[in-house]
């Protein structure tokens, strides 16, 4: 009978790149030794780019709205030029479809304020390959998806 021993390499680290000043307050490092977190702050969508490829980020949690780049036009940016990468955007208020079209469908998951505690649960379900996307963002989805307008 084989037995399971827990090996060290088992535990692979997560890179996660955060753009946004309130996200950090989100995550208690201490409990999530998994995570290796990098917080930039570039003035241009270029420059978040080249951070976040250097940083070799698995996850890049975007506060939505940023005073110096848009959120959306990078997370679709991200998704054309380092595909490795997935996108979860600290939305203020719930999300709709028409936010989510503005990220070309790209973004995994939107972390709503109700969900604050609940970041670092999306960030490895995202990295597991799930989405984290609000229940009623999905049915308004699926409601596009059967009118046939998701490219209008």
């Amino acid at each position: 009978m084989a037995t399971y021993q827990h090996d060290s390499q088992d535990i692979r680290m997560i890179n996660v790149v955060v753009l946004g000043r309130s996200i950090p307050s989100l995550i208690n490092l201490a409990d999530h030794d998994d995570l290796n977190i990098t917080m930039i702050q570039p003035e241009t969508i270029d420059e978040a780019v080249m951070e976040i490829q250097a940083a070799e980020t698995d996850i890049t949690v975007l506060e939505q709205h940023n005073e110096r780049i848009n959120t959306d036009i990078l997370c679709l940016v991200l998704a054309t030029s380092y595909s490795h990468n997935q996108t979860i955007i600290l939305a203020e208020k719930s999300p709709d479809f028409e936010q989510l079209k503005a990220t070309g469908f790209r973004a995994r998951g939107y972390i709503t304020p109700t969900q604050h505690d609940k970041l670092v649960k999306a960030i490895r379900a995202v990295h597991d390959g799930e989405a984290w996307l609000p229940r009623r963002l999905v049915a308004d989805m699926l409601n596009h998806f059967a009118a046939g307008d998701i490219g209008r």
